[in-house]
């Protein structure tokens, strides 16, 4: 995973990713942040995904939310990395203290990635009540089942797959802990010039060119 992967899931990870269930990739759908956007925007996501079924492919839907999410402005970006990670939509419907209390531990750099899902079950049975913790207990099972199918699918492969991957999730593990090391003025700052690195040497805007020649 590059660099630039990492912070663009700043903008456009699920909910189970910014939780620190599940890395890779955002999953189809609208992003979870969708209301934090500008009006015209929230329009122009919604009409990108209309046609999706859950199940189907989407890798178009996908380029075309990379690409829109960077025609942000600077400061709308800015924005988007100061509110913190994006909530399940459940969570949303929570007073504002219990939304912090979830972003806190997210935030909390003493931490690690691989522990907050834990941190954040324990949370949600200290402060979460009825449908708001059946929701949660519905969305960690959720997880944690799809984390365990990557793992089993981990423990197959070939000598040669599985000494790379081993390789490649201590490198990912250095960038996480180099990115979170930083303020988010710096995250964005960063976020800047990757963008712009990639957008030109990948044909345009979001490196669509990259993207077209892998799937």
């Amino acid at each position: 995973m590059s660099l630039r992967i990492i912070l663009a899931i700043a903008f456009v990870a699920t909910a189970a990713q910014a939780f620190g269930f599940k890395r890779g990739p955002p999953p189809c759908g609208l992003p979870p942040f969708l209301d934090d956007l500008p009006e015209e925007m929230q329009s122009k996501l919604k009409d990108i995904w209309a046609d999706y079924k859950e199940g189907d492919k989407c890798y178009e839907q996908q380029g075309q939310t990379r690409d829109l999410m960077e025609s942000l402005t600077k400061e709308q970006r800015k924005s988007l990395f100061k509110r913190g990670p994006p909530l399940p939509p459940f969570l949303r419907k929570a007073s504002k203290d219990i939304q912090e209390q979830f972003r806190t531990v997210f935030k909390d750099r003493s931490i690690k990635f691989e522990d907050k899902p834990s941190k954040l079950k324990e949370l949600a049975e200290k402060i979460l009540t009825g449908d708001l913790l059946e929701e949660f207990n519905k969305f960690h099972q959720k997880m944690e089942e799809d984390r365990a199918n990557y793992n089993a699918k981990v423990e197959k492969l070939s000598k040669e797959a599985r000494e790379a991957y081993d390789k490649i999730e201590k490198l990912d593990q250095e960038k996480r802990e180099i990115y979170s090391s930083v303020s988010e003025d710096a995250r964005s700052e960063l976020f800047e010039l990757h963008r712009e690195r990639y957008g030109h040497h990948f044909g345009g805007r979001g490196g669509r060119g990259f993207r077209h020649r892998h799937h």
